[in-house]
């Protein structure tokens, strides 16, 4: 990837665009002033005086959770420098007819290059590429291979940098990078890669700042707000992208309405987040944990999990617990719940719940990939407490199948405790624990055993 794109000229005028343009973007959209300056540079250059070399980048790679802003930073960069697109939604792209797939592909970039003669410049957005770009060593039809190919022969034939022909700019976005075929991602085809992440506690408060204003300027309402603590709300929607937060606004916005109370308090603010789940942990069940001490009869286990609670709230960092409980006294259940309801009411953070029967598969590779995703996601969230219900079901390494399993729970268990991730992990199992388990937790936490 190149890195090494210029982000200002000495030019007075230029610096000045370039400054009044972000600041315009920043109203719209939340992200990293150094890719702001990377990319609305690159693309002032491309309009108002060419690239240096004469070869500009042919494409970018916006990748990252969804609604962490990759479609809205296209769309208003395209406003604020006026510069016409072309948009294409992967899946509308395929088709069940041999050959109309990639016709469509075909159109779509004649439609972006005659923009780009008509303007001088255009960008092509490819929305979920990996729907049209997928790993062609890991799909089975004939289609995926056939619209790679296509797509990167339209990519090669792109010809920019020229005044007569103008310049096309692919910006391609994703979920899943990894998903993608490598050819796509080599200088000459995605030259940039810009990763969007989650939104962190500053941003969170920013952004909800800049939605709560535009409902002041822009609802038929009346709507009264003020006195409200910004910052609270922020620390407690870890893992909220932008748009969860555009869905806790509207949510709030409901709950006014109906009651014809046109007035927004922290109170309102505080029912509403929780009804709204972060887009990063869409697909696994969010519970309201309980304090679950009065059903606990053995008085060290409370002791010990009141022990968990306060290290984690005193130094948050990465910490598994193993819970062996006999699965039939639930035991493991109400322990987890109680740790978590401490956690959450101390930091506000979700806590979810995966029995791993689900991450369970004939496949081959699917186990692995789910477990790759599920702690994919608690990377995402950034604080959170997480309960994997009867865990010895996948982390069996006497089962041959599954020792694809283990190895993928142990590296991520290593990479977690050398990376920022604010976690406590609880790990259920029954009877007798594999000495794999027991090797892969035994440098990282206590363990609560039933006596």
């Amino acid at each position: 990837m190149q890195d090494d794109l210029p982000k200002k000229t000495e030019e007075k005028g230029f610096l000045e665009k370039l400054k009044d343009k972000k600041e315009e973007i920043k109203k719209k959209v939340i992200i990293r002033d150094e890719v702001l300056d990377k990319i609305v540079g690159l693309f002032l250059l491309l309009k108002d005086r060419g690239f240096p070399s004469g070869e500009p980048p042919r494409g970018i790679l916006f990748y990252g959770p969804p609604g962490t802003g990759k479609t809205l930073l296209m769309r208003t960069l395209a406003e604020q420098l006026g510069i016409g697109r072309v948009i294409i939604r992967g899946p509308e792209i395929v088709s069940q007819y041999y050959g109309q797939s990639e016709a469509r592909l075909r159109k779509k970039f004649r439609e972006a290059e005659y923009l780009a003669r008509e303007k001088g410049l255009a960008i092509l957005f490819i929305d979920e590429i990996d729907a049209i770009a997928p790993r062609r060593d890991m799909v089975r039809g004939e289609l995926e291979p056939r619209l790679v190919g296509q797509l990167l022969s339209l990519m090669d034939g792109l010809e920019g940098g020229r005044e007569k022909e103008g310049h096309v700019m692919v910006i391609g976005s994703t979920n899943r990078p990894e998903a993608l075929d490598p050819a796509l991602r080599r200088p000459g085809r995605f030259d940039i890669e810009v990763e969007f992440e989650p939104p962190t506690l500053e941003e969170r408060r920013e952004i909800l700042g800049i939605l709560l204003n535009k409902v002041k300027e822009e609802s038929p309402y009346d709507i009264e707000i003020s006195g409200l603590d910004l910052t609270t709300i922020a620390e407690r929607t870890e893992g909220f992208t932008g748009a969860d937060l555009r869905q806790l606004v509207n949510e709030v916005l409901l709950r006014v309405a109906l009651k014809e109370q046109y007035r927004i308090t922290q109170e309102d603010l505080e029912e509403a987040r929780r009804h709204v789940t972060p887009s990063a942990l869409r697909g696994y069940r969010l519970e309201e944990p309980k304090d679950r001490r009065d059903e606990i009869q053995d008085r060290e286990i409370v002791r010990k999990i009141e022990e968990i609670v306060k290290a984690f709230i005193e130094r948050p960092t990465f910490m598994p617990v193993l819970l062996q409980f006999d699965r039939k006294s639930r035991l493991a259940d109400k322990v987890a719940s109680t740790i978590a309801h401490d956690i959450r009411g101390h930091f506000g953070c979700p806590y979810f719940v995966v029995n791993c029967n689900l991450f369970k598969s004939r496949w081959f590779g699917e186990t692995e990939w789910s477990i790759r995703q599920f702690f994919e996601k608690i990377k995402r969230v950034q604080r959170c407490v997480a309960y994997l219900k009867l865990f010895d079901t996948i982390a069996n390494s006497q089962e041959e199948h599954m020792r694809g399993a283990v190895l993928e729970v142990s590296e991520y268990l290593y990479e977690f405790e050398d990376n920022d991730v604010q976690a406590v992990l609880m790990c259920s199992v029954s009877g007798r624990v594999d000495e794999d388990i027991r090797a892969i937790f035994r440098n990282f936490i206590p363990e609560l055993v039933e006596r």
